[in-house]
């Protein structure tokens, strides 16, 4: 049973990371889309624009790795993967 509920937590996981990736794909296609079209002004603030987007990215990170962690502390209590 322990090891279901191992495999079944890698394929969380997976998915977990897979939602980070699609989510970091996304804002950088729009940082990419927003800095392209208005270069010339937001040329001078760039590095605000990578402050942003590095912390939203940080409490992203932050929030999945802690859905990641509730998830395997209360796989066994709730009966999750049953």
């Amino acid at each position: 049973m322990e090891s279901k509920y191992r495999s079944k937590l890698n394929g969380d996981t997976s998915l977990i990371i897979g939602i980070l990736l699609l989510l970091i794909g996304v804002e950088g296609f729009v940082l990419y889309k927003v800095l392209s079209e208005t270069w010339e002004i937001s040329g001078n603030f760039f590095y605000l624009y990578v402050i942003f987007v590095g912390l939203l990215i940080g409490i992203e990170t932050v929030g999945c790795l802690s859905v990641r962690q509730s998830i395997k502390n209360h796989m066994f209590e709730f009966k999750y993967y049953d």
